[in-house]
């Protein structure tokens, strides 16, 4: 009852026309008048990953994550191997020498890690980096959905606890993204497609 309740609430915040309302069951039984909705909502999530661009985009930045593992594998093996190698020459040198070489590989595995440290926060600045790109070459599109649907709010579909079919635009936003955008190329070159 209470769902039923919220649900015509949020009908009425919405702006009701009784001509064009659907009837809804949540299972309360009691059926509740649905109307047009003002407010519209995507999961923009979904929108980025599945549309064209999105997926372009997240198999870059994927590629990417690949190259920096195996950069890290490939120096850690390095080092590794050129510590056995120091602690294996440790009973040949003085303790002047051994010092001088632990302490300059020392310095090396800081510089390492700094520099392995920097693009890993790097990396971790793509993703947001991609969705507000993506967000930006959407958002003309999705103002043209609002306007045909004679909407006045477009917000994001995890922001709300019950959404109805009818107000979610998240397949019409991804397919004429995929239609306008495409992949994007043309699109991050300043081009348009």
């Amino acid at each position: 009852m209470r769902r039923a309740i919220a649900a015509l609430a949020a009908a009425l915040l919405c702006g009701v026309a009784p001509a064009t309302a659907q009837t809804l069951d949540f299972g309360e039984g009691q059926p509740v008048q649905a109307a047009p909705s003002a407010v519209l909502v995507v999961d923009f999530d979904r929108a980025f990953r599945e549309s064209l661009y999105g997926q372009r985009v997240l198999a870059e930045i994927e590629r990417r994550r690949t190259e920096i593992a195996r950069e890290n594998n490939r120096l850690t093996a390095e080092l590794d191997a050129e510590e056995a190698e120091l602690t294996e020459q440790r009973n040949t040198l003085t303790v002047e020498e051994f010092r001088a070489r632990a302490d300059a590989f020392d310095e090396k595995v800081q510089a390492i890690r700094r520099e392995q440290d920097a693009k890993a926060r790097n990396f971790g600045r793509l993703t947001e980096t991609a969705n507000n790109r993506f967000l930006e070459l959407a958002r003309p599109i999705l103002v043209e959905i609002l306007g045909r649907h004679n909407a006045t709010l477009l917000a994001d579909s995890r922001s709300y606890f019950i959404v109805l079919d009818q107000a979610d635009v998240t397949d019409e936003a991804i397919a004429e993204i995929n239609a306008r955008i495409g992949a994007g190329e043309t699109a991050e070159s300043g081009q348009s497609e």
